[in-house]
């Protein structure tokens, strides 16, 4: 069975071969002049949320800067609130204009708003920050003006340019519809997210294609390369077996069928694991990631949260790390070199995600791992989506009286990849769907249609384009 899937693998990639050839031949030396380069602000409007103390604003380009400097400059006024005496931005502003440098290859640039130390706020304090001027390579887009609310919003509408950072899709990016809000996190900064529940469970990074296996044995300094032979074949992205799908999370982001079972109150019935780390994110479109390692692991309880012990698989000694749960998060992350990290934001404070996972698919044998890139994924922790397909409803007229009629999924992978079609050796093109849209319902009971609008800036991949609108 692995023989027939590799064989039918490279016959794709021979037929997509095939096609680039002649596709590069037919492009001669008449290469079409690229679009503008715009800037933006990522939302019209955004919210400091009490307890944050800073917020950075960022301005995105539609593409890469490709002059070697460019000057973006950002006039701000203040309703209610007084500059340097209760709030500052970095860079400061000088005259009330932010000056900011973007060098060639820079993708977006960005300032932060910090708030004085001390003061208290009321809730009806305004900045509203505009685009005033660009250097050479940018043009000012659509969204040159940003509404910054010192108190939370609901958002009634938006539009946002998914941060995924361009063709090598880096990022995964958060997405909360109600605050207008993403935040794009790289997704080579964590391995292992641990579950802040009545459970105690643990979960792997799928965007980077990690795998875990158990062992019999429960003492890590017993684990030695003798114990590993023959997984980095099987334990791989391209290993095509079915046996492999037992090593990964279940897509569905079901929690009760995880790589690592759950962890026990009793230490010596947690066994050690070893894990492929998978691949970092690719240094260019179309390169392989560079692998990042291998370890072993035992996980146990404490009276706040988990015992992670690690080491590389031949070690003799073994490093550990405390991470407690915590009530606002649904997982809290851990890194092997870093410790732990901030990953995703609270839990009732992210609906959707866009970003690469472990998928699966059956050849007929079962169940087999593969990486499955722009994917979007709904926050397990209370929010549901369904989609509804323009033949039956457009999406101008989907209206409140009209969500009674749908059955809503709490599945991570519901939207998945439905939203668009990758294009193929048939001569198709990536492209987003346009028959149909999607209904989010999030943590706070909020009904929000959404649309996906583009799926590149600029002709690049990795920065698809939604629509939202809250539903009275």
């Amino acid at each position: 069975m692995k023989r027939t899937i590799t064989q039918w693998i490279r016959a794709k990639y021979f037929a997509l071969s095939i096609c680039s050839v002649a596709i590069l031949t037919a492009c001669g030396d008449d290469e079409p002049a690229l679009p503008d380069n715009t800037i933006n602000f990522q939302s019209p409007q955004q919210s400091i949320a009490e307890q944050e103390a800073d917020l950075e604003v960022v301005i995105a380009f539609s593409r890469a800067l490709d002059v070697a400097s460019a000057i973006v400059s950002v006039e701000l006024t203040g309703e209610n609130i007084d500059y340097g005496s209760e709030y500052t931005t970095s860079p400061a502003a000088t005259s009330n204009v932010i000056t900011l440098t973007a060098a060639e290859g820079d993708e977006q640039t960005s300032f932060t708003v910090s708030k004085a130390d001390g003061v208290l706020f009321d809730g009806d304090e305004v900045i509203t920050f505009t685009l005033t001027s660009s250097g050479d390579g940018l043009i000012p887009g659509n969204t040159t003006t940003l509404e910054l609310r010192f108190a939370e919003i609901l958002a009634e509408q938006g539009q946002l340019v998914i941060d995924g950072g361009g063709a090598t899709y880096p990022n995964k990016v958060f997405i909360d519809l109600s605050a207008n809000r993403q935040t794009a996190v790289n997704r080579n900064g964590w391995d292992l997210g641990f579950y802040s529940g009545s459970d105690f469970k643990v979960i792997l990074n799928s965007s980077v294609t990690m795998f875990a296996q158990a062992l019999e044995k429960t003492d890590l300094a017993e684990v030695t390369a003798a114990d590993t032979v023959g997984f980095a074949a099987a334990m791989s992205i391209n290993a095509f077996s079915t046996d492999a799908f037992g090593w990964i999370d279940d897509p569905s982001g079901d929690l009760s069928k995880t790589a690592i079972a759950e962890i026990s109150a009793t230490a010596d019935e947690n066994v050690v694991y070893i894990i492929n780390r998978g691949e970092a994110p690719a240094a260019a479109a179309g390169a392989a990631g560079e692998s990042r390692g291998w370890k072993k692991i035992k996980i146990n309880q404490t009276a706040d949260g988990y015992q992670l012990q690690y080491a590389d698989i031949d070690a003799t000694t073994f490093s550990e790390l405390e991470i407690d749960k915590v009530e606002a998060q649904q997982f809290v992350y851990a890194h092997f070199e870093d410790g732990v990290v901030d990953v995703e934001p609270a839990k009732d404070k992210w609906d959707i995600a866009w970003t690469g996972f472990m998928n699966s698919t059956n050849f007929g044998s079962g169940l087999i791992p593969y990486y499955f890139q722009d994917i979007v994924l709904q926050n397990t922790a209370g929010v549901e989506t369904a989609m509804v397909l323009t033949a039956t409803k457009s999406y101008e007229s989907f209206g409140s009286s009209d969500i009674a009629s749908l059955e809503f999924s709490e599945s991570q992978a519901a939207i998945g990849s439905t939203w668009r079609v990758t294009g193929g050796p048939g001569g198709s093109q990536p492209a987003v769907h346009e028959d149909r849209f999607y209904i989010i319902k999030d943590a706070s009971g909020n009904y929000y249609k959404l649309k996906f609008t583009a799926l590149m800036q600029g002709g690049e991949r990795g920065k698809p384009q939604i629509a939202y609108e809250l539903l009275d």
